[in-house]
């Protein structure tokens, strides 16, 4: 079952994954229901540079990391600033799935 929920980000870093340095990108953790549910990305929004990653080919993962630059840029532009750090408290509707993250949104129409 699909569910939305309004609330805020309460985290937001770019780089690699604390406990999976081989994954590196945008983090995000959100809270919702009024402070009482939150939950994290899952590293949705990141890359495996790891050297030892079978990739098809270079293409294939340069396209992956540009979806992910674009896929920042976007938010950033969404939330009207100029770095990941600024996204902390911005509003936005979160999608669960199952009760597991699946997306987000900045709420562009509060901002």
């Amino acid at each position: 079952m699909e569910e939305k929920s309004l609330g805020k980000i309460t985290f937001a870093e770019f780089g690699q994954c604390k406990d999976r340095p081989f994954l590196f990108g945008l983090h995000l953790c959100f809270e919702f229901d009024g402070g009482s549910s939150g939950c994290c990305d899952g590293c949705k929004y990141t890359v495996n540079i790891h050297e030892e990653c079978k990739w098809d080919n270079v293409d294939d993962k340069q396209k992956h990391i540009l979806k992910i630059i674009e896929f920042v840029d976007e938010t950033l532009k969404d939330a009207k600033v100029n770095h990941v750090s600024e996204l902390v408290n911005k509003p936005v509707e979160v999608t669960l799935k199952d009760s597991w993250f699946k997306d987000f949104r900045i709420l562009t129409e509060v901002i």
